[in-house]
C-alpha cells in the first residue's frame, strides 16, 4: 500500500496541467538543409578512422533538429538554447491524460565537461534530480533493462563536452570504448531474438516468392502487379497455414516489398533476407529502376520509402520525413517541392498503417489488393504543384504550419480517401 501511495504521490507531482516549453522552431526548407548538414558532417566524421571523433553542432542546427522532431511527433515541444554556461533543454509531451496532469514537462542543463557528461539538475514536473544522481539512476536502468554494462560504455565513449554560444562540441572515443565486431554482434543478437520488424522466414519466403514472380516480369511494369501478387499470396496462405493472423502475413509481405524495392540497409533491420547470386541481384536492381507508380518510377519509390519508414517507425514521423525530403528539395540544387511526391508518400504510409492495424482491416485490404491496379493506388497527380523552390513555396505558402498549406494537404488526403482501399481506415 505504501508503494502504490509513493507511485502515485511521484506521477502526481511530475505530472502538470500546462506545458511548460512552446515549439518554436518549425520545419522549414533552412531548417531540413541545416538538419541534413548535421548528419552528413556526423556520418562523415563517424567513418574516420581517428581514436577520439570530435562532433560539433551549432545552435541553427540543434534548431532544425528540434523542428524535424516537433513535426514527426506533435505532441512534443522542445527547445534547446546555447550559453557560455552550458545547454539549457526543456522538452514538454502532451499525454492523453485529464486536464490537470495532462503534460510532462522535462527540463535538464548539460554542463562543459573535460571528462565525461555532466549535468547540473533535471527537473521532471517538480521533481528535482541532481546530475549525478540523474547518471546513477539511467546507468542501472540501462544496464539491468537493456543488458549489462552496456550504459558504462556508452557513457565511457564520451570524454569532453565543449558548449558557447554558437556550438556544442562532443569528443567521442569510438575506438578505444567499442570493439566493433562485438558491438554488430549485440546489435545483430537483438535483432534476431526480439524480432521486432516480424518473423525473419515469413519474409523470407514473401521475398523468394517476389524475387521468383519477378523473373517473370522481363517488361516494364508497374509496382501495382507485385502488390497484387503479394496479397493474393498473403489470402491464400490463410487457406492453408495454421494459426494464420492476417495482420502479421500482410506486414510480412510489405517488409519483403520493402527490402526488394528499397535500400539493403533496410535488411539489416530485420535478417538475412536478400538472394545474393549475381542473376538474382541484376535483375532486383534493374527492377527498382524500372517499376513504376503512376508511369513514374520516383513516385514508386516514395510510395515504397513511405510504406519502409511507416514499418520501422511510426505514422508522424513517417510523415514528417516525407516533407523533410520535400522541403530539402526546395533548396538551390534540388528538384523542388513536389506534392505528387507527397501524396505517394502520405499513400504509403497510410496503406502499411491500414492492413497491418487490425484483423478486419487486414483481412479486407487483402481482398482488395489482390486486385489493386496504379489508379487504386495512388489518384491521379494532376494538378497536384511541383518543382516550387523555396521563394515559390514561401510566397504561396508561407509556411507548413500555414492555413494554405494545410489546405492542400487536406486536398491530397481527400483524393486518397476516395480510392477503396483507403476507406478501411484514415489516421
Amino acid at each position: 500500500m505504501a508503494l502504490v501511495t509513493v507511485t502515485v504521490l511521484m506521477l502526481y507531482l511530475a505530472l502538470q496541467s500546462q506545458p511548460s516549453t512552446i515549439q518554436k522552431s518549425q520545419i522549414s526548407a533552412s531548417a531540413a538543409q541545416k538538419s541534413q548538414h548535421l548528419a552528413k558532417r556526423i556520418a562523415s566524421t563517424l567513418k574516420q578512422n581517428n581514436q577520439i571523433s570530435v562532433i560539433t553542432t551549432t545552435q541553427h542546427e540543434i534548431d532544425g533538429l528540434t523542428a524535424l522532431m516537433h513535426r514527426a511527433f506533435p505532441q512534443v515541444s522542445l527547445d534547446v538554447r546555447l550559453s557560455k554556461f552550458g545547454a539549457s533543454a526543456n522538452a514538454s509531451l502532451q499525454l492523453p491524460l485529464p486536464e490537470f496532469i495532462r503534460y510532462l514537462n522535462i527540463h535538464a542543463f548539460v554542463l562543459p565537461s573535460e571528462q565525461g557528461l555532466a549535468f547540473e539538475q533535471i527537473t521532471v514536473g517538480d521533481l528535482a534530480i541532481s546530475g549525478p544522481l540523474f547518471i546513477k539512476i539511467a546507468r542501472w536502468l540501462v544496464n539491468n533493462l537493456v543488458q549489462d554494462g552496456i550504459a558504462d560504455k556508452a557513457l565511457a565513449m564520451i570524454n569532453a563536452v565543449e558548449i558557447n554560444e554558437q556550438q556544442i562540441v562532443a569528443y567521442i572515443a569510438l575506438k578505444e570504448t567499442l570493439d566493433s565486431a562485438q558491438s554488430k554482434s549485440i546489435l545483430l543478437t537483438l535483432r534476431d531474438e526480439l524480432a521486432l520488424f516480424g518473423d525473419v522466414e515469413k519474409i523470407s519466403f514473401y521475398y523468394q516468392s517476389l524475387s521468383e514472380f519477378a523473373q517473370s516480369q522481363s517488361h516494364q511494369s508497374s509496382i501495382a502487379g507485385f502488390i497484387r501478387y503479394l496479397f493474393e499470396l498473403a489470402r491464400v496462405r490463410g487457406t492453408v497455414t495454421e494459426n494464420y493472423v492476417a495482420s502479421e502475413e500482410n506486414q510480412a509481405a510489405l517488409m519483403a516489398l520493402v527490402i526488394y524495392f528499397g535500400a539493403d540497409r533496410f535488411e539489416q533491420l530485420v535478417g538475412d533476407v536478400i538472394i545474393r547470386d549475381h542473376q538474382s541481384l541484376v535483375l532486383r536492381n534493374r527492377m527498382r529502376r524500372n517499376v513504376t507508380l503512376q508511369d513514374r518510377v520516383d513516385l514508386q519509390q516514395h510510395f515504397i520509402y513511405s510504406i519502409a519508414l511507416q514499418l520501422f517507425s511510426t505514422h508522424g514521423a513517417s510523415d514528417a520525413l516525407g516533407e523533410f525530403k520535400e522541403f530539402l528539395d526546395t533548396n538551390e540544387g534540388g528538384s523542388g517541392f513536389s506534392f505528387a511526391d507527397l501524396q505517394a508518400d502520405r499513400a504509403g504510409t497510410r496503406l502499411a498503417i491500414i492492413v497491418t492495424r487490425s484483423e478486419q482491416h487486414a483481412t479486407q485490404a487483402q481482398q482488395l489488393l489482390a486486385k489493386v491496379t496504379d489508379q487504386e493506388l495512388l489518384p491521379s497527380i494532376n494538378g497536384l504543384q511541383e518543382g516550387l523552390h523555396q521563394q515559390n513555396f514561401e510566397q504561396q505558402f508561407q509556411h507548413a504550419d500555414s492555413q494554405h498549406y494545410q489546405q492542400a494537404i487536406g486536398e491530397i488526403d481527400s483524393r486518397l480517401k476516395s480510392l477503396p482501399v483507403y476507406q478501411l481506415g484514415w489516421e
